[in-house]
């Protein structure tokens, strides 16, 4: 009996990760939310403060679902941190004349003021599904899914960015990859493919100090090495 009710045990542990949680059911549901409020702001041709609004909603929805969700909370004042911190290599972008934003845009060193709360929750998507794939398929899933995904979903969010006049890129060194620099694309990648493993350290504001340094690394050194093929 004891090595009949071992096996099943074994089977539940090994099942539970693959099963949806609640708060993977949250999660998505917020992610859900996020794209249908970009489809708004890039289709209709809405007013930039609206953008603000809802950056400041989708925040304070990751709040409530962190409030309930321990398994969240770590990562999310993680995303914080970094993402306040990311506004200077932000503003490093700017000044190459590579991302342009509205003038019309309140700003903090250059990025806008909402800049913080939109990278603080895409670092939370994927630092939590990162951590996910990580229990369910191991480290080389949670390495290289985000990293695969970001190169995916960058450029589907600087043309809609681009097309809803919200920020776009108008040059960059080397190539451009339709809208996007092939720079900017090859950086997100590699950040997101170390989130994981800063995830995984479950020290949140240490957390985020090293991974906006992260951000910063890519960012500079992929522009770095761009600029040195193409000029």
């Amino acid at each position: 009996m004891r090595g009949a009710s071992d096996t099943t045990a074994g089977e539940t542990l090994k099942a539970g990760p693959r099963a949806l949680t609640a708060t993977d059911r949250r999660m998505l549901g917020w992610i859900g939310i996020n794209l249908v409020v970009f489809g708004h702001v890039v289709a209709f041709e809405t007013p930039l403060w609206l953008t603000y609004a809802y950056n400041g909603l989708l925040y304070a929805i990751g709040v409530g679902i962190a409030v309930r969700s321990p398994e969240v909370r770590d990562i999310l004042v993680l995303a914080t941190v970094a993402g306040v911190l990311e506004v200077g290599v932000d503003a490093f972008l700017v000044s190459t004349g590579s991302l342009v934003y509205p003038d019309a845009l309140p700003m903090l060193l250059g990025s806008p003021l909402y800049m913080p709360l939109s990278w603080a929750l895409v670092i939370t998507y994927f630092g939590y599904f990162g951590r996910r794939l990580g229990e369910t398929f191991g480290p080389v899933a949670a390495t290289a899914v985000p990293a695969v995904s970001a190169m995916v979903l960058v450029g589907i969010f600087e043309y809609g960015a681009r097309f809803a006049d919200i920020w776009m890129y108008e040059r960059a060194p080397f190539a451009m990859l339709g809208h996007v620099p092939a720079f900017i694309v090859v950086a997100e990648g590699a950040m997101f493919a170390a989130l994981f493993w800063i995830v995984r350290l479950r020290r949140p504001l240490l957390g985020g100090v090293g991974f906006a340094a992260v951000i910063t690394v890519c960012y500079l050194g992929s522009y770095g090495v761009f600029a040195a093929l193409g000029g």
